[in-house]
């Protein structure tokens, strides 16, 4: 009995028990009675010795989420055709072109080309004939 005493001693020492739960337990061992399995940590009123824990809230399902007889009620259910995917129509050639180009020109539709100005040609008589009026004045002078 002295042993377990002296047991009990130091392990509320060594944990971290307040002192009213020290004097608490100290008691139950003077009056040999079973310890209590908790004990109020901060107060000596004599009540629920219990942490009154966070009311836990009922987790719903999201509204989205069905369940799994639902989703077979509807398929038994169900009388429409079962889905076909699209025929794939591929063509590796197409696709070659396709990527040679955007490696060529950065992306897979052609580029614009570029519009050229439109260049205005003066008949060769009207220069010629600025020239001789110019050649005409400056013979004269």
């Amino acid at each position: 009995v002295v042993s377990t005493q002296s047991t009990g001693k130091n392990m509320m020492q060594e944990s971290k028990l307040t002192n009213y739960q020290q004097r608490k337990l100290k008691e139950s061992m003077k009056d040999g009675i079973a310890l209590p399995s908790r004990v109020n940590p901060h107060h000596s009123k004599d009540g629920p010795s219990y942490v009154k824990k966070k009311s836990t809230k009922v987790v719903q399902k999201p509204s989205g989420v069905k369940s799994l007889q639902t989703i077979e009620l509807e398929i038994a259910s169900d009388t429409s055709e079962p889905y076909k995917p699209p025929v794939i129509t591929y063509d590796s050639q197409k696709e070659k072109e396709r990527l040679n180009k955007i490696l060529i020109f950065g992306t897979d539709k052609p580029l614009p080309k570029p519009k050229l100005a439109p260049v205005v040609v003066k008949p060769a008589w009207t220069v010629l004939m600025k020239f001789k009026k110019k050649f005409k004045k400056g013979a004269t002078l």
